[in-house]
């Protein structure tokens, strides 16, 4: 730091130097005294000044010894007053005169003088701004004030107190704490419109709420009037207030003689129109459309007898519409005609007020089927005298689903003959020589025939023809005979020395004869027929799969029935065709080192790309291998376990966790990583062949574990899903795709089925599914074995064609949430609320009559979520200490059959609920009422239940949803004790103890209360929610597989446990694949309990949170770190159990019942 002396003498010098080149040269006088004092006054000092002499110009530098900044100060005079000094300060101070030739000094025994202390009258209430009063002092304040909360410093002399609004109508008083004391500012806060809050309750007519400060006693309001936006001096009361309308209200607001209008309010009463279609009152023919419709609105009541609102209706292709047309009720209709038949027609109603538009909704129709076109032409030819070449004339309208030309042939009046195909050329052959035939041309459209086309020639008399036709017969008849006779000797001989392949499985018929024609399916027929193939039991879809052989006759199996190769089938009666099975080339030469049980199935437009082989048995791994080996397969599919039911179904081929290698003969197979998913066990495998040295393939192992002993999966889009995993490992470069389950025929054939059709549906939109089954019989016996796998196959392709793939991998997740929210136009849905729309809602998919007994229906808070009867949660009406009492937890928590005791059984309105990891992992509840807490408690202790997320809204007064005590309580036989209760800003966790007083039996409980859901649809921050699961996973010690649910409670058990439970199966995906499907989750919870993720709302707030835990970070996908506090926090581990074993039942060679009758099929959605 410069010296002081100094410092100010550099000042001096240099206002020297100014006076001296302002000032004309004079002869210096003699050297002049002179002295001053400083004198604290009001806002700054005053300075006074005795000098010799008058002349001169007197500097004064000011030093703020807080800062150390610095002012110079230039005058003539003898009197200084400075003010905007800032108060309780210490000031150094140095005068000096500046004459015409030098500078003096004035002398001055303190240079350090101190600034007054501020006083009250020192603050001037100024202008303020709302929310908060000002004041203004000609103190320089800046630095004596803080600036905490209800504070901001405006400029260095004026600074403003916030108030809230309690303060308001009061004296408000604010102690200001300074380094010169302490201030205490008192004003009263007068009511201004600014301070009145104004809310809509939402109901119709219309309210307002009007809100005063707490401290703003007596005010009331007058009245409130409304006026027409752009009509100002119209005015109107609330109830006056016409919907899809825009007012601007205000209030009159009174208090005495006193009034002031409140600011203005914008109403816009929207009467939450939906348009529901009358599907049953819809009459559809082939050219006319009557189409009905109901309106109805949540909020407005009488809406259509109150206003004049209007519709109008039309359908596209080509446009037609109607005028506007009144509505006078709440069933609106319209009517179409002139349409074309078999045509899809998008029609749409739009709902009008004062002609404005305010509901539209589109809906796709399709006409009736009709009679189709009359061919326009016919050609006939006459060839080689007796053949005839039809050519029918195409035409461009069939109205109808199929397109067939028909001909039929007449001899006179006598049918000869019928051709029909999608072609439209036919040849009749072999007609009789001179000879008038008719040929009549129809048009079928699988509904109707059209009216023929008719025509007639003749053939002619050909006599060289004839005679060369007579020398042919004979000749072939000699041969004919030649043959016959050779062929009895040669059978003889053969039957006289070998016996060997005397046995035929089974007896040699024309199996092409039992083949029907069954059309090819396109992508917009699939639905329609399933829907018709599967009614009646399923009668179309049983003629289908009895008419397919199940064994070709015509090809042998000699090699499969060797006695060397025997041995080495699984089953008797399953066995390759000789012509395309597998055969192994590098064997040891031994007698059948060439044979295994596999065969080469062609795929869809691609030979040989599939591999079907039974599943290896133990005296065969070493072939498998060596097959994989020489196809060079990298993948192999099976979908079957290695033990079901008590019985081996393949031999474990592959090296285990805990011994990571294995040796079969010259191959060594060693396991690189294995990783367990719910449905599946993806295996990489490093396969080396010893006699090909430094050679080692990579191998993936996918094993399909959903696949129940009995019947097929439940769930179509889990072999969808299956199909995407194993696509995922395709390269271009690998051999055939090697399926396999027991026998390789049934399942395998079902995999194989579904991954064909797949690629033909994406590729052509069409498939041929009875076509491609009957190939794949071709190819080896007996694939797709039973008929519910024949169905599942059609059920998958419907699946895809109805909901289309829906899943995402994390990594792409941002970028596809960003698509879907996109709107191309504002009348067009995104692709999120279109995605939204095809979710099915299950609708009386399943019984729920126990809970709408009359003894059931007052332990039901609604009646729109009643649990189904399949899963809904079973109460034993005894409490028997055995299973009361504290459980082995290697114990499954519920070993009893719902059959045997679901009509002994308590009611509760409870659901079974699956997870991502597998069955009954939640149980969605709805909040007990006063007369079901105790069977609540109950549900806890016989199910076992450690967790209980409470999702209830507790904050509206409803004193039913808190069912536990401060401390202790007893309701019924069962105490209730809250041991501890742990608290964070999302949640508040207490730790119970649950204990039956009869029984003797505990159970320790985390009880969740989770805080943050408020009165709206969804958690204002996706965030909390996911924080919450996080906690009760870290706290709970939470794996699987785990023997006992979580309890999920809100309200009505659905509409926010729904929300939960979906996202809780997002994030165990998203952990363990990197991959989320919003839409299957939710379409899963959906089929188990009612109401649950109603709105679209819920809809994206699930992808929203997967946003917010999984954010792109450096343009990487990661999970966000969890922000959740807790204080006192205590975690226990929970005992992990095995998943309930499956029920022992006989089954057929590869794991499906033999027969079709009484096989339980998988389950399709079909909504229209």
């Amino acid at each position: 730091m410069l010296d002081m002396a100094g410092y100010f003498g550099l000042n001096i010098l240099l206002w020297a130097g100014i006076v001296t080149l302002a000032s004309s040269p004079t002869q210096p006088p003699a050297a002049p005294q002179c002295s001053y004092t400083v004198k604290p006054i009001k806002f700054g000092f005053r300075l006074t000044i005795r000098s010799s002499t008058t002349a001169g110009l007197y500097i004064l530098t000011l030093r703020d010894q807080d800062d150390m900044t610095e002012t110079t100060y230039l005058s003539h005079t003898t009197s200084f007053y400075f003010s905007n000094l800032k108060p309780c300060t210490n000031y150094t101070h140095r005068l000096a005169l500046a004459l015409q030739h030098s500078v003096i000094d004035c002398n001055q025994t303190v240079n350090t003088t101190a600034t007054l202390q501020p006083k009250m009258e020192d603050f001037q209430n100024v202008k303020s701004s709302p929310g908060s009063i000002c004041y203004q002092s000609k103190w320089n304040i800046r630095s004596l004030l803080t600036q905490p909360n209800n504070m901001q410093l405006r400029d260095d002399d004026t600074f403003c107190i916030r108030y809230d609004s309690k303060d308001i109508c009061t004296n408000f008083t604010k102690n200001v704490s300074t380094s010169c004391g302490s201030f205490p500012f008192t004003k009263f806060i007068d009511l201004v419109p600014s301070h009145i809050t104004m809310r809509r309750l939402g109901v119709y007519p219309e309210k307002i709420e009007t809100t005063f400060p707490p401290n703003c006693k007596n005010w009331t309001v007058e009245h409130v009037v409304c006026s027409e936006k752009g009509s100002p001096h119209q005015n109107k009361s609330l109830t006056e207030l016409e919907p899809y309308t825009d007012y601007s209200c205000a209030a009159v607001v009174t208090r005495g003689t006193v009034s002031m209008w409140t600011q203005d309010i914008d109403i816009r009463i929207n009467c939450n129109l939906t348009i529901y279609e009358c599907s049953k009152s819809n009459v559809l023919t082939n050219t006319s459309m009557n189409l009905h419709w109901n309106l109805t609105s949540s909020v407005c009541k009488d809406l259509f007898t109150r206003f004049n609102f209007s519709y109008n209706c039309y359908c596209d292709n080509p446009v037609k519409g109607s005028k506007d047309v009144p509505i006078k009720s709440q069933q609106v209709s319209c009517s179409f005609s002139a349409l074309d038949a078999f045509k899809n027609y998008t029609c749409g109603i739009n709902v009008k007020y004062k002609k404005f538009s305010v509901l539209g909704r589109v809906f796709l129709y399709r006409t009736e089927p009709g009679i189709p076109e009359r061919p326009p032409q016919l050609h006939l030819d006459v060839h080689e005298h007796n053949q005839i070449t039809v050519k029918v004339d195409k035409i461009s309208r069939f109205n109808g689903p199929s397109k067939f030309y028909i001909v039929r042939l007449y001899e006179g009046k006598t049918h000869k003959e019928t051709r029909n195909g999608t072609k439209s050329s036919f040849v009749f052959k072999d007609l009789s020589y001179s000879t008038e035939y008719t040929v009549q041309a129809s048009t079928f459209n699988g509904h109707f025939e059209s009216s023929p086309h008719t025509r007639t020639t003749s053939t002619f008399y050909n006599e060289p023809a004839l005679i060369n036709f007579l020398i042919f017969l004979i000749i072939v008849t000699s041969v004919a005979l030649i043959l016959v006779a050779y062929k009895i000797y040669v059978l003889k001989r053969k039957r006289s020395r070998d016996t060997s392949e005397s046995m035929i499985l089974i007896p040699k018929t024309n199996d092409e004869e039992k083949l029907i024609f069954v059309e090819p399916l396109t992508s917009e027929t699939l639905l329609d027929a399933y829907k018709r193939k599967i009614a009646d039991e399923g009668r179309l879809f049983l003629a289908e799969f009895q008419s397919i052989p199940r064994i070709f006759s015509k090809y042998t199996v000699k090699e499969a029935k060797k006695s060397h190769n025997v041995p080495k089938n699984r089953y008797v009666d399953i066995l390759p065709y000789d012509y395309n099975r597998v055969q192994l080339t590098t064997g040891n030469g031994s007698a059948g080192c060439d044979y295994i049980n596999a065969s080469f199935i062609d795929g869809f437009k691609e030979l040989k790309k599939y591999i079907a082989a039974q599943g290896p048995k133990e005296e065969t791994v070493s072939n498998f291998w060596r097959m994989i080996w020489e196809q060079q397969t990298s993948i192999i599919v099976m979908v079957s376990r290695c033990e079901e039911g008590n019985r081996i179904k393949c031999a474990q081929y592959w090296p285990s966790e805990d011994r990571d290698t294995e040796i079969f003969e010259e191959f060594i197979v060693k396991l690189t990583s294995e990783d367990h998913y719910p449905d599946y066990i993806i295996r990489h495998l490093s396969l080396t062949n010893k006699k090909d040295k430094g050679s080692e393939r990579e191998v993936t192992h996918i094993q399909f574990m959903s696949w129940p002993d009995h019947g097929v999966p439940e769930e179509a889009q889990l072999l969808l899903k299956l199909r995407r995993r194993v696509n995922s490992f395709k390269n271009f470069f690998s051999g055939p795709i090697v399926v396999h389950c027991s026998a390789g025929v049934g399942r395998t054939g079902t995999y194989i089925g579904i991954d064909a059709m797949m690629e033909s549906l994406e590729a052509e939109g069409r498939v041929d599914i009875y076509g491609y089954v009957v190939m794949l019989r071709r190819q080896r016996c007996l694939m797709v074995q039973v008929e519910a796998q024949y169905i599942l196959i059609h059920q998958a392709l419907l699946e895809h064609t109805q909901f289309g793939e829906t899943e995402n991998t994390l990594q792409e997740l941002h970028s596809t949430l960003n698509t879907l929210k996109q709107r191309s136009s504002d009348n067009e849905p995104t692709l999120l609320e279109d995605e939204f729309e095809r979710l099915p809602n299950f609708k009386n998919w399943r019984t729920f009559n126990t809970g709408v007994t009359e003894e059931n229906k007052k332990k039901n808070r609604t009646s729109s979520v009643i649990p189904y009867d399949y899963n809904r949660v079973l109460l034993k009406l005894d409490e028997e200490k055995s299973h009361e009492s504290d459980p082995d937890p290697d114990d499954d928590y519920d070993t009893s059959s719902y059959d045997d005791i679901e009509d002994s059984a308590k009611y509760i309105n409870a659901s079974l609920l699956s997870g991502y990891w597998g069955p009954h992992t939640f149980i969605s509840a709805q909040t007990p009422l006063p007369d079901t807490v105790a069977d609540f408690w109950s549900m806890i202790l016989q199910k076992r239940v450690s967790i209980v997320v409470m999702l209830s809204d507790c904050s509206q007064g409803d004193e039913d949803c808190v069912y536990w005590g401060e401390d202790k309580k007893t309701v019924e036989d069962i105490e209730v004790e809250t041991e501890s209760t742990d608290n964070s800003p999302n949640f508040i966790l207490r730790n119970m103890m649950i204990h039956h007083l009869k029984t003797d039996a505990h159970q320790q409980v985390k009880h969740f209360q989770f805080l943050k859901w408020g009165d709206k649809e969804v958690p204002e921050k996706p965030q909390d929610l996911a924080d919450l699961i996080k906690e009760i996973k870290h706290r709970c010690g939470y794996t699987w597989p785990r023997s006992t649910p979580i309890i999920v409670h809100c309200n009505d058990g659905s509409s926010r446990s729904g929300a939960f439970c979906a996202l809780w199966n997002l994030l165990d995906n998203a952990e363990k694949e990197k991959m989320v499907d919003v839409f299957q989750v939710v379409k899963t919870l959906r089929k188990e309990r009612q109401g649950m993720c109603p709105s679209l709302e819920q809809y994206q707030f699930l992808y929203d949170a997967l946003e917010v835990v999984y954010p792109v970070q450096n343009g990487d996908v990661k999970a966000a770190q969890n922000s959740v506090q807790i204080v006192n926090e205590t975690a226990e581990q929970q005992a992990s159990t095995t998943r309930t074993d499956h029920q022992e039942a006989e089954e057929g060679a590869d794991g499906d019942v033999s027969t079709a009758t009484g096989e339980k099929s998988s389950t399709v959605t079909v909504e229209v």
